[in-house]
């Protein structure tokens, strides 16, 4: 800031003198006045739009003083196009947006539980989702990008990373950002997210460095992450869903067995084949592993998981097809002490995953399915810019025997109006957490059992 202030003195001078002068009808001395621009333009040169104009009025004060055919000490009268062009450049450094833009979104939010009596008998409940800001820009090849949520019952870091263009190919970025993963930027077109999400594996975000290398259709992503992005695995304050090491705020299988991500490394490959008119098809890979610490054993297990990936755009339509196999393998204590202070025996088919104040219990190994289909309706309508319809599709199916199949399907519409976005899904599943289903238990009673929820969530962004 202080050094754009600068400039902008420097331009104040260099007009005010130009002013004076034709006012006056003086003349100034051109060495001097090319030494300002000089100066000038070194001072500004990160900025291109401004590096042409300052050339261009380098060149009509040498033109001039070759004109003048005079000693260097001599003066020679500046014209109106130099003024004319001196005050473009101010006017345009004036009116140059700062590079680091701010954001954000304001949410709202219904729903309808069928299982729940409470909600039966009120139809539903509405309330505040969520407040959130964001920054992000760009001076010269450093770029920033963060974004803080405030949710009605928790506050979070969403992420928060710097980052570098090395060349036209590879950018470096560090801190908290996305784990690169499978499906980009997501793995679902609904509000609710896939069930990959709910272990771990659609739009995680952990603290590390990670680079991408980008060249026409090909895209190659490595990473390293240290830790989750709180770097405290007993919180569940989270946004993004990470092995958590205690059952705070537990249900569902969770069981505080002290394990916490770390050392973890990520590659994904991905090709975008061009179809010409038809669209294209995007085919990637997907590696990831990690440790798991244990901090009652203080021995170190491993994590691992690897992923196909299919997403393509046809016109109007939209497919994604994934399928995940993952792992967990803790080094976990024999027994644990639940919220009730009993003794519990550790389940080494369990693994506590934990998000949004809750923790609960995952299976530790599976494979995942996902399918997902998306049209989108442009519209004429003032009030409406699209509507896209969509049906996505998840079933996680563990290894261990006595663990449900879990399945979810959400259909669903996102309504586009200019800064508003709405989302009206219908989430259908069994088994699954979040929709009165246990992923780990197939003996809790009403596991099996298809649950429906109906979901409204209207957003400003900005």
């Amino acid at each position: 800031m202080l050094k754009l202030t600068r400039v902008f003195c420097l331009f104040g001078v260099l007009v005010f003198s130009v002013a004076a002068t034709g006012m006056a009808a003086e003349t100034i001395d051109n060495q001097v006045l090319l030494e300002e621009i000089r100066g000038l333009r070194a001072k500004v040169a990160e900025m291109d739009v401004m590096e042409k104009r300052l050339a261009d009025l380098e060149a009509i004060i040498t033109a001039q003083s070759t004109a003048a055919a005079a000693p260097a000490t001599a003066t020679v009268s500046v014209d109106e196009s130099a003024k004319s062009t001196i005050k473009e450049v101010v006017e345009e450094v004036f009116a140059e947006k700062q590079p680091i833009s701010f954001g954000g979104a304001m949410r709202f939010n219904y729903g309808y539980k069928d299982w729940s009596e409470d909600q039966d008998d009120k139809y539903g409940d509405a309330g505040f989702d969520l407040f959130r800001v964001n920054a992000d820009g760009a001076i010269g090849d450093w770029i920033l990008s963060a974004e803080y949520r405030f949710y009605s019952y928790f506050n979070t870091v969403h992420h928060a990373y710097v980052g570098y263009n090395v060349n036209d190919n590879w950018q470096v970025q560090a801190g908290i950002q996305q784990v690169p993963f499978g499906l980009q930027p997501y793995a679902s077109h609904n509000f609710w997210f896939s069930g990959a999400y709910y272990v771990g594996l659609e739009d995680d975000y952990d603290m590390g460095v990670k680079g991408l290398y980008s060249d026409g259709p090909l895209d190659f992503t490595l990473a390293f992450y240290k830790n989750g992005e709180l770097g405290n695995s007993g919180s569940t304050d989270r946004y993004s869903i990470d092995v958590i090491s205690n059952a705070n705020g537990g249900y569902a299988g969770a069981q505080a067995d002290g394990n916490e991500e770390t050392n973890q490394f990520n590659g994904r490959l991905a090709y975008t084949f061009d179809h010409g008119d038809l669209g294209d098809t995007e085919l990637g890979v997907s590696g990831q592993w990690g440790q798991l610490y244990n901090q009652s054993t203080h021995d170190t297990g491993d994590h691992w998981a690897t992923g196909l990936h299919m997403n393509g755009n046809y016109g109007n339509w939209n497919v994604q097809l994934e399928a995940v196999t993952y792992e967990y393998n803790p080094e976990n204590p024999a027994t644990f002490t639940n919220a009730d202070e009993d003794i519990i025996n550790t389940n080494d088919d369990i693994i506590t995953m934990g998000a949004f104040t809750y923790s609960w219990g995952a299976p530790a190994e599976a494979d995942i399915w996902i399918a997902n289909v998306a049209y989108t309706i442009p519209t004429d309508l003032k009030w409406l810019d699209s509507i896209t319809l969509y049906s996505d599709n998840t079933m996680i199916d563990p290894s261990a025997s006595n663990q449900p199949t879990i399945w979810q399907n959400v259909v669903g519409a996102m309504f586009a109006s200019g800064p508003v976005y709405t989302y009206l899904d219908i989430v259908s599943a069994e088994n699954m957490i979040f929709s009165n289903g246990n992923m780990v238990d197939e003996t809790v009673r009403n596991n099996d059992e298809r649950t429906t929820r109906l979901n409204l969530n209207v957003g400003y962004y900005w």
